[in-house]
């Protein structure tokens, strides 16, 4: 009779101990795995509050109803209805709205588009959003009487630093102002003006330039009305496209000597413009910059001529020595 065969105990400890040790190896790669993956974005909790009513921002209110950011009979806005806000479209483009502080509370919003608030003709202050990531060119264009702007302390991307009433971010490692107001102060670190930053800012009388700023954007200034003196930094190197178009109070224009090339429509619309200071040797290019040549030019000792022989140059009313 022959003996049934029995698998040496030896090697069922052997068996049982392999099963167990990849046992052990999945459920550590599953849980590796597991730990790797990125949580998923949460909302940021938001405090439910009252930000607006009828009586305290009634035109809000009523861009929120027609939004359907409340309901078409809601007398007031929470922090909660804001915070589910993720664009704004056009819901502020010529706006009669005073305040829009409560933007800051719409922290779903990631960008802010060129525009976005362009002709609200009474908005008087605005605060940006901590989520904010992008701001276009142009997104305050045409808000004359807008003097208070701030940017939330939690955004990571832009600030208002000291007060500034203006949009910053660094851009190239330098500090640019993306936009500004009449009562916007440039500090003496910024480098850059973005395109747009002031247009339309028909209450900006005045401004002072840092000494290290570099460059102007195109249409900076544009139909600034009531600006009246510009005194351009020395290492600008171009005045580009409509940057001061349409500044019809202009009458001084002071240019410095690192100056090359007025780019297309710079100074077009400065019907007012009663003197150009240019202090360089080599006459700048123009490219149509002007349409109104009743300013007297101030060039160089000796550089009359220069000046007198250039196609550009020699339609203004007089050139004359600075002294």
């Amino acid at each position: 009779m022959e003996t049934e065969y029995q698998t040496p105990f030896y090697k069922q400890i052997w068996f049982l101990g392999g099963v167990a040790a990849l046992a052990v190896f999945a459920l550590c790669f599953f849980a590796i795995d597991y730990v790797s993956q990125p949580d998923e974005p949460k909302a940021p909790e938001v405090e439910n509050k009252v930000i607006a009513s009828v009586h305290t921002n009634e035109p809000l209110i009523i861009i929120a109803r027609q939004q359907g950011w409340i309901e078409a009979d809601a007398t007031e806005m929470t922090s909660v209805d804001a915070a589910e806000v993720d664009s704004l479209g056009e819901a502020f483009v010529g706006s009669d709205i005073q305040s829009l502080k409560e933007l800051q509370y719409f922290v779903a919003l990631k960008e802010l588009k060129s525009g976005a608030f362009a002709h609200a003709d009474e908005l008087k202050d605005i605060v940006i959003p901590s989520s904010v990531e992008a701001i276009e060119d142009g997104v305050l264009a045409y808000c004359p009487a807008l003097e208070s702007i701030a940017v939330d302390s939690a955004n990571t991307h832009y600030d208002s630093r000291g007060d500034c009433n203006g949009i910053v971010c660094t851009w190239k490692g330098k500090l640019m102002l993306v936009a500004g107001c009449k009562n916007t102060v440039l500090s003496k670190d910024m480098v850059y003006i973005a395109p747009q930053a002031f247009k339309g800012c028909t209450a900006l009388k005045e401004l002072t330039f840092p000494e290290r700023m570099e460059s102007l954007g195109a249409e900076a200034f544009m139909d600034c009305a009531s600006l009246r003196v510009i005194d351009i930094p020395k290492n600008i190197r171009f005045v580009e496209e409509s940057t001061f178009k349409g500044c019809k109070a202009l009458t001084v224009v002071t240019l410095p000597k690192s100056i090359e090339r007025l780019r297309q429509d710079s100074f077009k619309g400065c019907s007012s413009l009663e003197k150009i200071v240019c202090p360089r040797h080599y006459v700048p290019i123009i490219e149509n910059a002007f349409d109104s040549f009743n300013a007297t030019v101030y060039v160089p000792e000796g550089q009359e001529n220069k000046y007198f022989r250039d196609k550009e140059w020699k339609r203004f009313k007089d050139v004359k020595e600075l002294r």
